[in-house]
């Protein structure tokens, strides 16, 4: 009786996804695995499992684990982008600096897994589309960093400070990682390290 349950309920899933989003939904569920149990529990057979998506239709969508996990860490700094774009463009009063910054760290804090595997794939795996969507999202860091400059001003004077601080979130996101634990933040270090750059952001 169990087995013809889970069998229907896998066939049920297997009915419901349509082939124009099927790796969006593969995605969707590997994110989903990757935060709760964290990379080493995601594999091709696994994602399928939770989806209810042939295993053959997986390998379609990725050739291997780490073309599964680089498609992740694009997504990651894709979403990283539109989170940096959305909060430069709702700061209000605030500089355009403090507020990417503070998103860049709010998205560290909401999703510690996938950052940490967003770098990983880019510091270790060397991958060209991962670079390619870092460089992306650190485009919208530039963007919001310019924000707080007179027209004319000096495009690589904006590019070096935008860097400054796309370097200084990537620290204090790795410190408070390495002081949470796995797969957790460490608030503190979060408190203090921002608490510090609006200190700077304000002696500007």
């Amino acid at each position: 009786m169990g087995t013809t349950a889970t069998t229907s309920a896998v066939l049920a899933r297997r009915r419901s996804y349509h082939v124009g989003n099927v790796r969006s939904q593969l995605s969707s569920a590997a994110s989903a695995l990757l935060e709760s149990e964290g990379a080493s529990a995601l594999s091709l057979r696994a994602i399928a499992r939770r989806t209810g998506v042939a295993l053959g239709t997986v390998y379609y969508h990725y050739a291997d684990k780490r073309a599964l996990l680089a498609g992740l860490a694009v997504e990651g700094f894709r979403d990283l982008a539109e989170t940096l774009h959305a909060a430069a463009d709702a700061r209000g009063e605030t500089s355009g600096l403090r507020a990417s910054g503070m998103a860049y760290l709010d998205f560290v804090r909401a999703r510690p897994a996938l950052y940490g595997l967003m770098y990983e794939m880019r510091d270790v795996g060397r991958r060209e589309e991962v670079e390619e969507a870092e460089s992306a999202a650190f485009a919208e860091m530039i963007r919001a960093v310019g924000q707080d400059y007179k027209p004319g001003a000096d495009p690589d004077v904006i590019r070096q400070v935008a860097q400054a601080i796309w370097a200084c979130a990537r620290g204090v996101a790795a410190l408070a990682l390495a002081r949470g634990g796995p797969g957790r933040l460490d608030s503190e270090t979060v408190r203090d390290a921002v608490l510090g750059l609006e200190i700077l952001v304000a002696r500007r």
